[in-house]
């Protein structure tokens, strides 16, 4: 967990601000743009809800096992700065810009292919966000994900354990069910980006296996990184949900 003290803060200003007329904040709330007061690197912060924070650290985190670009992200301590106790600062990658589906580089496809089966493997509700800089191609905003998409468990969780582990049993058997459907062959998907739809499925399998390289060890790191804010109750939940996706695809 990192010291949110380390860090000035400023409200970020969603680039949808300017396109979109109407448009004031996303799903997550107000973000805040964290600067290191040390080395100036920037982070952008998500803290109105706790679902948002426990997911965007998790996928993170999974993303960077899996070796698919994304930005890295760190839980922080409680500051008043915050809507909530809960906060995550996401790093804030400078250049990302659109790209055209139709013609990705042939040596960015594979990068591309893992970005699917990452998306797939945490059963994201929200639309897969991609962009390139830095000649890679990135995802972000994984805030609707690991079918914790609802902020009403969190907060029996938090103050109802009881009822909120019934709750989190409910959810926990429906992301189980969710990933025994995936079989990565999505050809709706290759045409999208005009890619071949048997490399594509089987990119995403060998992206997909790799989180049976994820370790007990590695699990327990991030479980316990979780603890630091939440109760044990929702740091099992995510390890069950790791664990969940390894025994599918042993299948494979």
């Amino acid at each position: 967990m990192m010291n949110s003290s380390l860090f000035t803060y400023e409200n970020y200003v969603d680039n949808r601000v300017k396109t979109r007329p109407g448009f004031t904040v996303g799903t997550s709330g107000q973000l805040l743009l964290a600067t290191n007061k040390e080395d100036g690197h920037k982070y952008l912060v998500k803290h109105e809800y706790p679902h948002n924070v426990a997911n965007e650290y998790v996928a993170c985190w999974m993303a960077e096992k899996l070796g698919v670009p994304a930005p890295r992200a760190w839980l922080l301590s409680p500051n008043a700065a915050f809507n909530s106790k809960y906060a995550v600062a996401i790093e804030f990658i400078e250049g990302l810009t659109g790209f055209e589906k139709m013609s990705v580089p042939e040596e960015l496809q594979e990068e591309l292919i893992g970005q699917f089966a990452f998306h797939a493997l945490i059963g994201s509700t929200d639309i897969m966000q991609l962009s390139a800089a830095d000649g890679h191609i990135y995802s972000y905003d994984f805030s609707e994900a690991f079918y914790f998409d609802n902020d009403l468990v969190f907060t029996i969780l938090l103050h109802n354990q009881d009822a909120g582990i019934e709750m989190m049993k409910h959810k926990l058997a429906a992301f189980r069910r969710y990933i025994s459907y995936q079989h990565f062959d999505v050809p709706g998907l290759a045409r999208e980006f005009h890619l071949d739809p048997e490399r594509q499925k089987a990119g995403m399998i060998s992206t997909a296996k790799k989180v049976l390289d994820i370790t007990e060890e590695e699990i327990d790191v991030m479980s316990d990184e979780l603890m630091e804010l939440y109760p044990a109750a929702i740091a099992v939940y995510y390890e069950e949900c790791i664990r969940s996706m390894q025994d599918w695809m042993q299948r494979f």
